[in-house]
């Protein structure tokens, strides 16, 4: 039996009557007064500021937040877990830990996710309800990941409810999303046309965020948004030149495409190769909760592509496999990979088969 690490101090319990008043006195319970709802974006979370891998947010998420420290931002996770997914675990002052790999926190039972929690995560025990237990737990992400505080006029609404899991949201790992339900990804993008702008001031143009300049767009050069991944916008501007400086274009990889440029017009880039900027996570094999691969076929998870959050399944070889898991967690990796399908049938998260690895250079062992 193996346990996730936790490197969270112990503490020591309160009598159930001083742990009601404190949660009265806060206002909301198990959520200190101190702490705020801020969105957080696609990122991973932490026992302790450069702690144990807790939890991965796959999507954007609006959660409780408190003190921050040495460039991170202290977090509450809050929401549901299937029961059959926990067990009793009573090490470091805490009631639960999870009982399986990638099992998703939901919003409410048999809600939309949250977050996917790692096998051995140790968390509080709030509440039964049916098959559902309502879980808690104090963690950690990067500062960079916490938005800015919602106005005060900023709507409240409640966590939307996932329909399409409902037969079996206790048994399964994955994070299940309705496919009516548009993945939160596609909120950063906008579609060619429904948001134009203007240069305000010469500004270079780049292939890829932060890649080589292109040129440079002059003050006042009309703009539509096409698309976003992180502080970069992706912009489409028309002009004209003359057809004598034309020639044609070379064959390669397609290089600054967006994933969720992939998912909005999956018909032009499924089948299409693609350079992406990846961040290795882990690897394992299909089953048949992604079924867009052969069952057993070994796959990367990885985020990305970068800047963008979120992550992406890219299939290889068992000899690429080994290759790739002898590189250290969050390594980044360059790629060449031809995209099988926009997403998944549950998740807003991209297949493509690599063809390449640009870097970094793994000898075969």
């Amino acid at each position: 039996m193996t346990y996730a690490p936790q490197s969270s101090p112990a503490r020591s319990a309160l009598p159930a009557c001083a742990a009601l008043l404190l949660a009265l006195a806060a206002g909301f319970p198990g959520i200190s007064s101190a702490q705020q709802r801020r969105p957080v974006s696609a990122t991973t979370v932490h026992s302790e500021p450069r702690g144990v891998l807790l939890a991965r947010l796959p999507d954007a998420a609006t959660l409780a937040v408190g003190n921050t420290r040495s460039g991170w931002r202290e977090v509450t996770l809050d929401g549901w877990v299937a029961t059959s997914l926990l067990k009793t675990d009573r090490r470091n002052g805490f009631d639960l830990s999870v009982d399986g790999s990638d099992v998703r926190l939901r919003a409410a039972p048999n809600g939309a996710g949250i977050a996917l929690m790692e096998k051995g995560m140790l968390l509080d025990r709030v509440e039964a309800r049916g098959r559902w237990t309502h879980v808690r737990r104090t963690a950690w992400v990067r500062d960079a990941a916490v938005g800015p505080a919602p106005t005060a006029t900023a709507a409240k609404t409640p966590a939307a409810a996932d329909t399409g899991s409902a037969s079996n949201g206790d048994t399964t790992t994955a994070a299940y999303r309705s496919m009516n339900q548009q993945p939160d990804a596609q909120a950063d993008t906008a579609a060619p046309g429904t948001e134009r702008m203007e240069i305000a001031r010469a500004t270079p143009l780049h292939a890829v965020p932060e890649g080589p300049e292109l040129g440079t767009l002059a003050p006042g050069t009309p703009l539509e948004i096409v698309g976003r991944a992180g502080e970069w916008v992706r912009v489409r501007s028309e002009g004209w030149v003359r057809q004598s400086e034309l020639k044609p274009a070379t064959g390669g990889p397609l290089v600054g495409v967006t994933a969720a440029e992939v998912r909005a017009n999956p018909e032009r880039y499924v089948g299409q190769v693609v350079e992406w900027r990846v961040q290795y996570v882990s690897t394992a094999v299909a089953d048949e909760l992604r079924p867009e691969m052969p069952p057993g076929q070994p796959y990367v998870l990885a985020r990305g592509p970068l800047p963008e959050p979120g992550f992406v399944y890219v299939m290889v070889t068992r000899d690429e496999l080994e290759r790739i898991k002898s590189l250290p967690a969050l390594t980044e990796l360059l790629i060449r990979a031809s995209v099988r399908a926009a997403r998944t049938r549950f998740l807003a998260t991209p297949v493509v088969q690599l063809r390449t690895l640009v870097s970094p250079t793994i000898a075969t062992r």
